[in-house]
């Protein structure tokens, strides 16, 4: 088993660092950090939200509450994590490792806005019936694990062939 280098543990320590800054800075201000659900709630189905001040958008006739778990919060770190863990190995040195940190949030970033508002979209049209819950929670798992596949095998797949990567995958350095 390869040795994991000096520099990649740095750099491992930094990627949690930048997961718990989100998760703070995320959950801080919901009004802000749910605005792209809203907006896209508001375009797709033509409601009107709300904001209650520590609870969320509230949709405007009280179908359901736009809250901080909707955020997306852990599925960012989860899938901003897969790609460290994953992936920064793969680069050769600690510039392109520090650029494809910056383009791993970003990425994981787009994904995990992208999924909850499908996954929010996909569950409204059950916001009336008894067992909404349990059918918000089944697509939510659904969407949240297929995202972090697919998100790996495309990156496992892409990577390797862009310019500062490791070309011989048992080689690893710093």
């Amino acid at each position: 088993m390869p040795s994991i280098k000096r520099n990649d543990i740095i750099l491992y320590i930094v990627s949690i660092g930048i997961c718990a800054v989100s998760y703070i800075i995320l959950n801080k201000n919901i009004e802000i950090s749910l605005l792209p659900h809203k907006i896209a709630l508001e375009y797709l189905f033509n409601f009107n939200f709300v904001f209650i001040e520590n609870e969320g958008y509230a949709q405007a006739n009280g179908l359901f509450i736009l809250a901080r778990n909707c955020l997306g919060v852990k599925l960012l770190i989860s899938l901003f994590l897969i790609m460290v863990l994953g992936f920064l190995h793969k680069f050769t040195n600690i510039r392109h490792k520090l650029a494809a940190l910056v383009k791993f949030y970003l990425i994981a970033l787009v994904l995990a806005l992208a999924v909850n508002i499908i996954r929010t979209a996909a569950s409204v049209p059950f916001c009336t019936w008894e067992r909404y819950y349990l059918i918000h929670n089944i697509i939510s798992f659904g969407l949240y694990f297929a995202s972090g596949l697919i998100l790996y095998f495309i990156m496992e797949k892409n990577l390797p062939k862009k310019e500062g990567c490791v070309n011989d995958k048992n080689q690893r350095s710093s």
